[in-house]
């Protein structure tokens, strides 16, 4: 137990950490409000345009599109955000105190996916309230509540990707291309922006085979009402399942990763 509140505790002290860090760029708080507050705002003006079966009227686009930019808001968040941290990290030359640490290597990378999360998920619920309160978005009261432990289960289906391009960092050191490649493609492949059934049907099986899309669909259900193909239950499911399942393999790459950079005194060089 005693160890279990060590770890616990140096983690919370990287998440601190880059909390400061974050904080100490006075505008940038500000700059991402904005940068959030124009895109909603954006997409509130295309939805005008769309008038679409597979989609509804303008309204259902624009509950549609929110709730897709605030998981693409997740998934950077948990893919290419703590790529950049570790290769800042490396550039620094502060990565080398984790290694050294009691902490370790591998759970101080992995510890590096939690602050981003966080601003994730405030940024989420503010682009929510902003999307109500300025062109009057639909949220589901009654269930939305449900959608803060399936975004939960969300991030962990979402943090093997996270994991394994961190352990991609470790080995080749420059990964942020591939990050930002991998980000693109899931944003099409998930319907966050446009729904899956539109792709042509021999990609559309790939919609299928990753966490995003149930959990996009879920989320979708929980905080507009937006209707599922499936139970929501199957869903929830399939992410539980690509947890357990992705979870603990990403961490074995990561280890396996970061003893090969230590065989071959790399670990800490950029």
């Amino acid at each position: 137990m005693n160890r279990f509140t060590n770890h616990l505790g140096a983690a919370a002290a990287i998440c601190k950490r880059d909390f400061l860090m974050f904080a100490s760029y006075r505008t940038r708080f500000v700059t991402m409000i904005f940068s959030t507050v124009v895109s909603l705002t954006l997409f509130y003006y295309v939805s005008r345009l769309v008038h679409s079966s597979d989609v509804g009227n303008s309204d259902d686009y624009y509950a549609f599109v929110v709730v897709g930019i605030i998981i693409f808001a997740v998934l950077t968040s948990t893919l290419s955000t703590p790529v950049a941290t570790l290769r800042a990290e490396l550039l620094a030359g502060t990565f080398e105190r984790m290694v050294l640490s009691p902490f370790g290597a591998v759970r101080s990378v992995m510890a590096l996916l939690i602050f981003p999360l966080l601003v994730a998920l405030v940024t989420g619920l503010f682009s929510l309230l902003f999307a109500a309160v300025a062109f009057g978005l639909n949220i589901t009261w009654d269930t939305a509540a449900l959608a803060i432990p399936v975004a939960a289960l969300g991030a962990l289906a979402f943090a093997p990707f996270g994991v394994l391009m961190a352990a991609a960092v470790v080995v080749f050191k420059q990964t942020n291309a591939g990050a930002i490649f991998i980000v693109s493609g899931i944003s099409l492949l998930a319907g966050i922006y446009f729904p899956v059934e539109l792709l042509p049907g021999w990609i559309q099986w790939a919609s299928d085979v990753q966490p995003f899309t149930p959990a996009v669909d879920v989320l979708r259900h929980l905080l507009v009402g937006t209707k599922l193909e499936d139970s929501a239950w199957l869903d929830v499911i399939k992410l539980m399942v690509f947890a357990a399942a992705l979870l603990p393999l990403s961490v074995v790459v990561l280890q396996v990763a970061v003893r090969r950079a230590r065989r071959l005194g790399t670990i800490i060089e950029y």
